[in-house]
Order: C-alpha cells, then sequence, then structure tokens
C-alpha cells in the first residue's frame, strides 16, 4: 500500500536530479502527484457505470494521489472521466467508453503468425514469452472525422469492455488496467489497433517498478545524461 509522503519523497529526489525535466515523459507530469480524490466521487461513477476498481488503484487516487507523476507522460486523473468531450460525436464516444468498462475484457492469446499485423512486439520478443500478448479487437478502417475535423473511431469499433486506460507511452501506445473479467487488475499496454501486452500483474506492482527505477540514483542518472545528448 502506497503512503503519499513516500511517494512524494521520491518524487522529489527525481526532480532534483532532473531539475529541468528531461527525461522521456517528464516535461508532462514534471514529478508531481495531483492530490486525492473523494472516495465517494469513485463509489459514485463506479455506480453510475456498474464496475468496480481494483482495490489497488482505488486506494492509491483516493489516498495517494489522482494521477499526474508516473511513467512516461504520467497517469492521467480518474476526475476527467466525466469530463465532456469537445464535440456531440466524441462526447458520443466518450460515453460508449464509459459504459463498456462494466463488460468483461475478454482477449484472445496472440498466435505468432500474427506478430507482424501490430506493433505491440517483434517475433524474437514475442517468442520469449507469448503467453504475455494478446488480440482483443483489430479495427477495420471505419474511422472518420467528425463536425469539426476531429480524429473519432466508430464507437462500436472502440468498445474496449472492460480495460480502462491509465495514460500514454507516446505515439500510439496506450497503457491501462483491466477492471472487468479474468484479467482484471492487470496492467496491459496496447497499439490501439487490437494488440495488448501485459505488463504487471497490478497497479501496485506497475507503479511501484517506477518508484524504484526513480529511486536508483545512479541508473536514473545516467539515462538522463542519455536524454541530454537529444
Amino acid at each position: 500500500m502506497f503512503k503519499r509522503e513516500e511517494v512524494v519523497k521520491i518524487l522529489n529526489q527525481a526532480h532534483q536530479i532532473d531539475k529541468n525535466c528531461e527525461i522521456f515523459g517528464s516535461s508532462k507530469h514534471r514529478y508531481v502527484l495531483n492530490p486525492p480524490i473523494r472516495k465517494s466521487f469513485v463509489q459514485g461513477v463506479e455506480q453510475k457505470y456498474g464496475f468496480k476498481l481494483p482495490e489497488d488503484y482505488f486506494q492509491f487516487i483516493t489516498e495517494v494521489g489522482d494521477g499526474g507523476a508516473g511513467p512516461d507522460y504520467g497517469i492521467w486523473p480518474f476526475t476527467d472521466f466525466l469530463m465532456k468531450g469537445n464535440s456531440p460525436s466524441i462526447e458520443k464516444f466518450k460515453e460508449a467508453y464509459r459504459c463498456s468498462l462494466s463488460n468483461s475484457f475478454t482477449p484472445r492469446q496472440m498466435q505468432l503468425e500474427e506478430v507482424e499485423e501490430y506493433c505491440t512486439v517483434s517475433k524474437e520478443f514475442y517468442k520469449k514469452n507469448p503467453d504475455k500478448y494478446f488480440i482483443y479487437k483489430k479495427f477495420d478502417d471505419e474511422d472518420s472525422c467528425d463536425e469539426n475535423g476531429f480524429f473519432i473511431p466508430d464507437t462500436d469499433l472502440c468498445d474496449t469492455n472492460g480495460f480502462f486506460v491509465l495514460g500514454t507511452h507516446g505515439c500510439q501506445f496506450d497503457f491501462g488496467i483491466v477492471i472487468s473479467g479474468e484479467m482484471r487488475g492487470q496492467i496491459l499496454t496496447t497499439d490501439n489497433e487490437g494488440a495488448y501486452a501485459v505488463i504487471a500483474h497490478n497497479f501496485s506492482e506497475f507503479y511501484q517498478e517506477w518508484l524504484d527505477y526513480l529511486s536508483d540514483k545512479e541508473q536514473f542518472q545516467k539515462d538522463l545524461e542519455e536524454w541530454k545528448r537529444y
């Protein structure tokens, strides 16, 4: 179980090393953890949309911080979950996503011959651990733009069913937590084309790995010097 003061201490230490926020993604979150949010707010959202967040993630956002500092570009605030889209079609898409979260996430195993269809993994890495790679849906180029020119995928194709997006690695790659189904609680990366890869068994493991990375001052300093070269 995380404690806010302990997490903030590690973040402050990392920021002292990376003062200009040059490590990848840090310029977005700047090692700042958002304040926690009320349990009653989260429970109200859960009740409205018929899902229940995994316990460790619930504890984190209500006792430690509602997103902010985290791997790559950070963790998106749960309070943004109800934020309205900036056009009717985008809001329709967002509401379809919210409603889909109560349904079970039921992917199938990725097969070796399918690896090259996706950006999630190379054949070399797939062969080392094929059990961590899955396919849920492959979008079929039925995407369009709304009346304002915003890219908006078809709501049926983007019905993610039980996969709650936590943040982004950049480009087309996001990461999230399964909140409904047999894989509940696991953290996965997705290429947003239907492929998924397990990167942690739960949110606590996922976030602790990042904190451990920050806590290794010597390695963190070396990585910072590498990023400065860019």
